[in-house]
């Protein structure tokens, strides 16, 4: 009888450490000592961001805004890491990505926020355009929003990713972004400009989509 007790206690540590850390991914507020909000973000750091992060938001906003599932009554919470061991274990293997929206009550994360230069960059070097990576993640949270995360989950790729694409590039997908991201934002930028087909529309198309035109 020794060895099925000691294979429960141990499925109940594994149990609540699971448990532990989906409740971490959920809230990780208590993990950052300073917030801050501007437009409909709130800013959750180490330490107290630039006065400059207001302008930032407000170009967030004003782009998240042209989004037709834009619901000004989400707040985006936006948690600057800066830590690689706290980006790594929130991260775990998303933990190259450059952004990330847990699904788990969308919290965005990012491994660092340079705001006088306008760029999110990770701990091994690489960068991008901040205003862009915020908003296609936080279009992740109006999709899901939108939907419900379990049809989020049964989405195709370029349905899932190309939406948020589409509106953090202006239409076109954002410059420097790969190629696939820019591909599927330009067949979201076809059914709707040029098909005008509406969201709801395009996320009940089959799995295979009409290709875009080439840019």
């Amino acid at each position: 009888m020794e060895l099925p007790r000691t294979l429960l206690k141990a499925s109940g540590i594994l149990a609540a450490a699971a448990l532990a850390y989906l409740i971490l991914l959920a809230f990780p507020e208590p993990l950052f000592a300073c917030s801050v909000t501007y437009s409909s973000l709130t800013f959750y750091s180490h330490s107290p961001l630039p006065e400059k992060t207001s302008a930032l938001a407000a170009a967030v906003a004003e782009r998240l805004a042209t989004s037709e599932i834009f619901d000004p009554s989400i707040n985006q919470r936006v948690f600057v890491v800066d830590w690689p061991a706290l980006w790594n274990l929130l991260n775990g293997p998303y933990r190259r990505a450059i952004a990330r929206n847990v699904e788990l009550r969308n919290s965005i994360l990012v491994p660092s926020l340079d705001v006088e230069s306008g760029v999110i960059r990770h701990f091994d070097g690489r960068e991008s355009e901040a205003v862009g990576i915020l908003v296609h993640e936080a279009v992740h949270t109006l999709v899901q929003r939108r939907i419900g995360v379990l049809r989020v989950w049964r989405l195709a790729w370029w349905q899932r990713e190309g939406y948020p694409e589409y509106v953090a590039g202006g239409g076109h997908g954002r410059p420097g972004a790969p190629e696939r991201y820019r591909q599927a934002a330009r067949i979201w930028k076809h059914l709707l400009e040029d098909r005008k087909l509406s969201f709801d529309q395009v996320i009940r198309l089959p799995a295979t989509p009409t290709p875009a035109p080439e840019s």
